[in-house]
């Protein structure tokens, strides 16, 4: 399965969508509906999908936006450009199973925002992030705003989305931005490992764990809790063959 600048691979439980759009790898309105495609084709078709990795090909994961492109949009255009993206981030943080994103060079603005949809986020050294939006007179978009604060916390947040500061890998790891910093020419291979370590465990537990957690996010804590407690009831249910007994 494959087009022009998105194109996706399937092994051992884990699909791999890739964004070959170089040099900047920017997400324009045709590449977005390319993901969206791809990543409905990749759930629906892959009963015992466990893991979706989200790499890049060339330097860049994603510079985001070509802002060039988006100055001669109408209000009306720039509107369902941003629906567009907004619809898909939330597709891509609802898929039932975890989500990794393998980022490296230049992760900035939207591209940021792709990467803040997933669960779990590996950089290579050299990658470098920010939201430059606040320097071109724009607010974040695809829904960054909330999912930062989510991530780094609500005055972290507030401080990179208002400055436009650029955050440097070893930066990003310490704040909770990434999850992991390996050397550039590493990155693939360790995103790989990472995927086929998740991979190698239960299912049901990898799907009862991201909807426990995006739950008690959405719904808050005490809700969470309660939520918890059913999903371990349910797991001893015979007609839910979740649990293997050893």
């Amino acid at each position: 399965m494959s087009n022009t600048c998105v194109s996706v691979s399937c092994k051992e439980w884990i699909s791999t969508v890739t964004i070959d759009n170089q040099p900047n790898n920017y997400l324009d309105k045709d590449i977005l509906a390319d993901m969206n495609r791809t990543v409905s084709e990749v759930h629906g078709s892959q009963v015992d999908l466990r893991v979706v990795l989200f790499t890049a090909k060339g330097r860049n994961f994603s510079a985001g936006i070509d802002y060039a492109a988006l100055a001669a949009m109408t209000k009306e255009e720039a509107g369902h450009f941003a629906e567009v993206g907004y619809s898909l981030l939330k597709h891509i943080e609802a898929l039932p199973v975890p989500v990794i994103a393998a980022v490296k060079g230049e992760t900035t603005g939207a591209g940021l925002g792709l990467a803040l949809a997933a669960d779990i986020r590996i950089a290579s050294s050299d990658a470098v992030f920010s939201f430059p939006e606040a320097r071109l007179g724009l607010p974040p978009v695809f829904g960054s705003s909330q999912r930062l604060y989510k991530t780094v916390g609500v005055g972290r947040a507030k401080e990179l989305l208002f400055t436009g500061r650029t955050v440097d890998a070893e930066e990003a790891l310490r704040i909770g931005l990434v999850n992991a910093v390996v050397p550039v020419d590493a990155l693939d291979a360790e995103a790989e490992r990472l995927a086929a370590r998740i991979a190698g465990n239960s299912l049901s537990s990898l799907r009862s764990i991201k909807m426990l957690i995006n739950f008690g996010l959405s719904e808050g804590y005490e809700t969470g809790l309660k939520e918890e407690v059913a999903a371990f009831s349910e797991a001893f249910n015979p007609d839910t063959k979740q649990w293997e007994r050893l």
